[in-house]
Formats: C-alpha cells, sequence, structure tokens
C-alpha cells in the first residue's frame, strides 16, 4: 500500500476512535432544549432508570433503559390523540403540562395530562409481570386500610407520606372522609377499559379514592361539563397528593375523579414550568453517540 495511502487511512481510523470517545457532555450539547430538560427531569424522577442516553448525528435521542429497553425520545410522527395514547414517546408522554394548584377551568378536549403513557417505561420501572411488580411492593396502611404500593423509586414512602398528611386533615376536618373512603389500590394487573393498555394500577403506583362516589368518564356523554365537581373535590387534598409527586385525574379531560397516580416527573416539570429552581441529575454522563461503547454496558 502506498505511503500517502496508509497514512490517509491512519487519519481517518484516528478521526473515528475520537469520534466514538467525545466526551459525553460535548455530546449533550446536541441535543434540543427541551430533550435536554426532559431527559434531565426523567432521570432525577427515577435515578438509575436510564443506563444511556444515544445520540446520532442530527441529535435524534434513544434512551436505553437497564433492562435494555430502547426507547426513542422523540420519533418524529404525527400522532392523533389515540394514536399518543397507543404509541407514545417520551416527548409525547411529557408534552402536556400539568397544572399544579386548584381547578381553574374546564380542560380543553383530549388534554389529560398523565394519560399519555410509554408502557415500556413503567414496566422498567416497576415490575414487567404481576409476579416482579408485587415481589416489589410492600403494606403501606391508608386511613384504616391497607394496601400494597411499590416500593420502586420512592413510591411507596411518597404514598405513605401522603397517608400521615391526609390523617392531619381528617382530623381537623372530618367531612373530607367521604372524598376519600373506601380507598382501592394494590396490584390489579389489567389493561384500561377500552384498551390494550395497562393501568397504572398494574404497578401498584396508584389509588382510587372514593370509587361509588367519584365520577369516570366512560359514564358519561362526550363533552360533560364537571367543573363544579372538579372544583368542589377538596383542593387540600389534592395538594397533599401533589406534594409528594402524585398527579390527579380530576384535572383530565377524560376526567377520573377518583384517581391518583405517582408521577414524580411530570410534577417535577410542573414545578420548573412555575419558576421554581431544582437540582436536576446531571445526563452528560449517560449521552454517548450512536455506535460508541458505553462504560459498564457488558452484561446489561
Amino acid at each position: 500500500m502506498p505511503l500517502r495511502i496508509l497514512r490517509l487511512s491512519c487519519l481517518c481510523a484516528l478521526l473515528l476512535a475520537l469520534a466514538l470517545t467525545a466526551p459525553a457532555q460535548s455530546l449533550g450539547q446536541t441535543l434540543a432544549p427541551q430533550a435536554k430538560r426532559d431527559l434531565a427531569v426523567l432521570a432525577t424522577a427515577y435515578p438509575g432508570v436510564m443506563a444511556a442516553i444515544e445520540v446520532d448525528p442530527a441529535g435524534r435521542a434513544t434512551v436505553v433503559l437497564t433492562d435494555g429497553t430502547r426507547l426513542p425520545y422523540d420519533d418524529g410522527r404525527a400522532k392523533s390523540p389515540e394514536e399518543l395514547l397507543d404509541k407514545p414517546d417520551i416527548k409525547d408522554m411529557l408534552a402536556q403540562p400539568y397544572p399544579l394548584g386548584p381547578v381553574v377551568a374546564e380542560p380543553a378536549l383530549h388534554f389529560s395530562p398523565g394519560r399519555i403513557r410509554v408502557q415500556p417505561l413503567f414496566l422498567a420501572l416497576y415490575g414487567h409481570d404481576k409476579a416482579a411488580v408485587t415481589a416489589n411492593c410492600r403494606p403501606v396502611p391508608f386511613l384504616g386500610q391497607t394496601m400494597a404500593f411499590n416500593t420502586r423509586y420512592g413510591a411507596a414512602d411518597a404514598f405513605a407520606r401522603v397517608e400521615a398528611q391526609l390523617r392531619r386533615l381528617l382530623a381537623a376536618d372530618p367531612s373530607l372522609r367521604r372524598f376519600l373512603l373506601p380507598a382501592s389500590g394494590g396490584v390489579v394487573w389489567r389493561v384500561i377499559a377500552g384498551t390494550r393498555r395497562l393501568s397504572v394500577h398494574s404497578f401498584a403506583a396508584a389509588v382510587d379514592v372514593s370509587p361509588k362516589g367519584n365520577p369516570y368518564w366512560r359514564n358519561f356523554p362526550p363533552g360533560t361539563n364537571i367543573l363544579a365537581t372538579r372544583q368542589g373535590f377538596p383542593p387540600a387534598v389534592v395538594a397533599v397528593f401533589e406534594a409528594e409527586g402524585f398527579i390527579w385525574g380530576g384535572k383530565w379531560s377524560e376526567f377520573d375523579v377518583m384517581h391518583f397516580e405517582y408521577r414524580p416527573e411530570l410534577v417535577l416539570l410542573a414545578r420548573l414550568a412555575r419558576g421554581e429552581t431544582l437540582a436536576l441529575a446531571d445526563i452528560g454522563r449517560l449521552v454517548h453517540p450512536v455506535g460508541a461503547v458505553r462504560p459498564g454496558a457488558a452484561g446489561q
């Protein structure tokens, strides 16, 4: 091989090696600001669930979970409301801002922040089947009842703190009891009515309070206005749940007034949106170019 060609080949190999070993921090700069924010929030809410973030030359990110699942941050597809529910990407899941605080108006049609869920992420978070979820649970008292709640990513601890605060509220105002009891939760491995999507109750990361007294959207004509019911549900109860990372289905267009689920990533995004300064996880070490060998990837 001529010397000039040999030198050129060596130079190309060197440039390729440098590209594959570039610092993750510099590659993180190729992510769009929204993607960097969303993925940092996800890493903060669920520490350790992401093994890597692979970024292609166009800045498109793929999140690699610790169980090996690969999820696009943005698959680039336009979706109908039903497709958003059935085939969302991470960007879709985090796009609708959850509104913290009192209900001031009826939400717009299909504005239901939290109903869009990337199911493979929840399987990685809480367990891939009923047996795995059950093994991750512990019993948590709830106002005289006891229900299993998932211990992973702080869910059960947050639920226990909610219960302690609700007991204080009930001691001061026993009339709140009718909004809360009886409650149902635990591991209820099932799909959401009318869909093939697993309910968050499958993962023991949600609770339904006073199911017979709180309305559910499928039981009402489309477009039913329930603003009075939303505003009549005790704001203090909602605030207790939200303070611990839970969202309320009473704020959804497809309302589920009985339903609270543990979604700390959405609450973190909401707090950022209202101007709070929060310490978010540094995702720089997770970011790698597509095709690079990730540190510690062996055995994952």
